[in-house]
């Protein structure tokens, strides 16, 4: 009987998978950096395992990732074509995370918070009509983590994910759940500009949470959409001092050294 190495062959899994994933990363970028127009055919699966130094399994696999995001198609007689983005699934977190390294970041916000105006303050007047106890309980409880939380870290960021998503679960459509993957790569790329916020607007998410708890649905929404037109404009600020926050970055480096 064949003794066989499990270690190895765990080891051989793992740079599969890590060479599955460059793959992955480095198409999606670049069709949604530009590199390949909509219509354009992709190189042949023999092409691409050559340049990428990959077996033909790595690569069929890398495909089907990226077809199954709505980024291309393959077909037997056409090959491997780019669709154009109307059928990109743009609540998927890795394709909005390559839109953000790949777009201005100003337009990536833009589209962001106008997202989320449209959805999140009327996500908290349902929350205020619809959460029951316990789902209030846990929207003010994610405030009180959020309270708690050192700012910046991972605390903190995932305390103010609690929040949102506790609210879109209050608001009790299973619809606006699917939202929660937009808010949440929006609030991670909101840290990497600016961690500032996170603390400037503390108060207003609290008056989010008072709306809710006290069933007053336009206080809710009210609260909510200035909370996002808020940070929006504090964001754009951010964005028109590059002098700044390459000063920041300079000064956190330099206290990490």
């Amino acid at each position: 009987m064949t003794n066989f190495d499990s270690a190895a062959l765990r080891g051989g899994f793992s740079r599969k998978r890590n060479l599955f994933s460059h793959v992955v990363e480095e198409l999606g970028r670049r069709i949604v950096g530009g590199d390949f127009k909509p219509g354009a055919a992709l190189p042949n699966e023999a092409v691409l395992g050559k340049e990428f130094d990959a077996s033909r399994s790595v690569i069929r696999e890398a495909v089907k990732s990226l077809a199954a995001k709505g980024l291309i198609e393959s077909r037997t007689r056409t090959g491997i074509r780019v669709l154009p983005p109307l059928h990109w699934n743009l609540l998927d977190p890795q394709l909005l995370g390559w839109r953000y390294s790949t777009m201005p970041p100003a337009q990536f916000y833009r589209e962001i918070f106008e997202i989320r105006g449209l959805i999140e303050p009327q996500a908290a007047a349902f929350a205020a009509k619809r959460a029951s106890k316990t789902e209030i309980a846990e929207i003010t409880a994610a405030y009180a983590a959020m309270e708690a939380a050192d700012a910046p870290g991972n605390e903190a960021i995932n305390a103010d994910l609690r929040f949102h998503h506790a609210i879109l679960a209050g608001a009790h459509n299973d619809l606006l759940l699917q939202m929660g993957n937009l808010i949440g790569v929006g609030l991670m790329v909101s840290y990497r500009l600016s961690t500032d916020s996170y603390t400037v607007f503390l108060p207003l998410h609290k008056k989010v949470a008072d709306g809710i708890a006290a069933r007053t649905p336009d206080a809710a929404h009210d609260a909510m959409a200035r909370l996002l037109a808020d940070t929006h404009a504090f964001l754009d600020t951010e964005l028109s001092r590059p002098r700044r926050a390459s000063m920041k970055s300079r000064r956190r480096a330099k206290a990490a050294a």
